[in-house]
């Protein structure tokens, strides 16, 4: 979605911290505060992950 660094909307870059219900394990991903809110609600519908945690890192 976003390019590398997640700099698409000139609006700052968040992490998304997702876990995965079956295993337990934790993954990070990076968007920018748009396509950051398309992946919450992709996750919404996704049985298996849910979101830890959302946070804007920087601007």
């Amino acid at each position: 979605m976003c390019d590398l660094s997640a700099d698409c909307s000139n609006d700052g870059t968040c992490q998304l911290v997702l876990q995965n219900e079956h295993t337990g394990i934790k993954t990070t991903e990076y968007y920018c505060k748009a396509h950051l809110v398309l992946r919450v609600w992709e996750v919404e519908d996704d049985d298996e992950l849910h979101v830890v945690n959302a946070t804007k890192l920087w601007r």
